[in-house]
């Protein structure tokens, strides 16, 4: 059993802490929702009244939280009371350049980071099975698997700066995101052409133009009027503002990513940032077919 602190307890951070709770370790978590601290507590961790009391005297902290501020933030109000040679493990979407930061400042505190992002969604949450995209030291990933194993079926060490992980999880969001408009846009097309969705998107889901959408968000989401796969437009679009923060930071401006940032942005303000980010089919058919 290992000691651990978890800070955020949203929609993907709820699921992980209750799956690390169920594996068989002493969890304590925080987060500013009180709800969402009782529920994961009525299940058997210990409630913490504030970031620093959750960490105090664990042996790894995690975070996953909305943005990088939050974290950078939440590392300002822990730092003080983290344990010699503990590790920090970094969830959220976040920046490399962040990530590598709150690194560089807790090395000088004994305290060992990885920057380790996850993608499978909230199912994936909730049932255990998500992709844990790792960057540090590789000895601390190691050590980090049996936790892993918690919460992700496949775990990947993507390199020796904390902001690797980070760095590849931009990139494969940017390639869910592109997805998921240009499936859309495929789709209303047919559709105004008279096809049937429904084959159109079975066709594209065995043929050259599978991707996630194809075989997930628009047969199920969609075309099914669910629109809820548990991701908001709002973090859509700040995962685009990062991957352009992201691609400057490398000179290297992305031209595709700024036209789909845009298109993120104006289906955003039109349908709000609680839409489920599936609606952005809705806000490209207004536009199409008008």
């Amino acid at each position: 059993m290992t000691s651990l602190g978890f800070i955020g307890l949203g929609s993907m951070g709820g699921p992980m802490a209750r799956n690390l709770l169920a594996a068989g370790h002493d969890v304590t978590v925080y987060d500013i929702d009180d709800t969402a601290v009782e529920a994961v507590a009525d299940e058997g961790a210990t409630a913490a009244t504030s970031s620093a009391d959750a960490v105090t005297g664990a042996e790894v902290v995690f975070l996953s939280l909305p943005t990088p501020g939050i974290v950078e933030s939440t590392v300002d109000e822990i730092e003080a009371v983290l344990e010699e040679g503990s590790i920090l493990v970094d969830l959220t979407t976040s920046t490399p350049a962040t990530t590598n930061e709150i690194a560089n400042r807790l090395t000088e505190r004994g305290v060992d980071v990885l920057g380790a992002p996850v993608s499978g969604g909230v199912s994936g949450a909730e049932d255990g099975t998500l992709s844990i995209i790792a960057g540090g030291d590789e000895a601390v990933f190691e050590a980090c698997k049996p936790l892993f194993e918690a919460i992700g079926t496949d775990f990947f060490h993507v390199g020796d700066a904390p902001g690797h992980g980070h760095a590849v999880k931009l990139l494969n969001n940017y390639l869910s995101n592109i997805a998921l408009l240009a499936t859309s846009e495929a789709v209303i097309l047919g559709d105004a052409a008279g096809l049937d969705r429904q084959q159109l998107v079975d066709i594209f889901s065995v043929s050259t133009g599978r991707n996630s959408s194809t075989e997930d968000k628009i047969p199920n989401q969609v075309l099914t009027g669910e629109y809820d796969v548990g991701f908001k437009l709002g973090l859509m679009n700040k995962d685009m503002r990062l991957l352009s923060e992201f691609a400057d930071d490398q000179d290297a401006p992305l031209l595709v990513g700024r036209v789909a940032r845009d298109l993120v942005g104006y289906a955003r303000t039109t349908k709000g940032d609680d839409a489920d980010m599936t609606r952005i089919y809705e806000f490209l058919e207004d536009v199409m077919i008008s």
